[in-house]
């Protein structure tokens, strides 16, 4: 089964998602989120308890933003995304005394490299980019990191599960996100060069797979 690559494809709708995001959504978000929990317990210096700053790229109305500002307290928590009306939706859930801070930018603008983390992350976005704008979000994740910090990437990937599950979404005319291009983790590996591999999986309960890889 054949999948298009975002090459010329419509670009995803993002006020349209976060006004109907997809009833499965719940199920997704909660394992992707416990998930991320456990990589930072293990693999970041939110684990040991230390002051850390969080950096979340595409985080526009984040689901994950609550669990782990409760489960870590970061002294920051930045969110960046192009997209004003899920930053507003995410900002009408901040109490004014938030440590979390929102940036209307993009991840391919270089002047967000001024703006360092510990941990910085991201969850399915680097695919809504050809190749060369992939690789250039993947390269701001690591250029905006503390030394000694950690970046967590998450990506679809081309499974014969996520080939089937996608041709029947699209069969369906339920498929929204006409410009994601499914990865093969070595396109990304490339990226990170001699960069340390902490931890990497493929995420199969997602069913549309995601690829996780931890690196230093």
């Amino acid at each position: 089964m054949g999948l298009r690559t975002n090459l010329g494809a419509v670009a995803t709708d993002w006020d349209e998602y976060y006004k109907s995001a997809p009833a499965t959504a719940k199920l997704t978000r909660k394992y992707t989120s416990a998930t991320l929990l456990k990589l930072m317990r293990s693999y970041t210096k939110l684990g040991s308890g230390a002051p850390a700053t969080i950096l979340e790229f595409g985080g526009a109305n984040s689901c994950f933003l609550d669990k782990i500002v409760q489960e870590f307290s970061p002294a920051a928590y930045h969110v960046i995304d192009t997209n004003a009306y899920g930053l507003d939706l995410l900002r009408q859930r901040l109490s004014p005394s938030s440590a979390v801070h929102l940036h209307q930018a993009s991840i391919l603008d270089r002047g967000i490299v001024n703006l360092k983390a510990d941990v910085v992350f991201s969850v399915g976005l680097i695919e809504h980019f050809e190749k060369q704008g992939t690789a250039k979000a993947v390269e701001a994740h690591l250029d905006c990191l503390n030394p000694g910090g950690c970046a967590i990437i998450t990506f679809p990937t081309p499974t014969w599960l996520y080939r089937a599950a996608r041709g029947v979404a699209e069969a369906a005319g339920a498929w929204k996100f006409h410009d994601e291009r499914p990865l093969q983790p070595d396109e990304i590996l490339r990226v990170l060069g001699n960069r340390e591999i902490l931890h990497q999986e493929t995420l199969w309960p997602l069913v549309f797979t995601q690829h996780l890889l931890v690196c230093r």
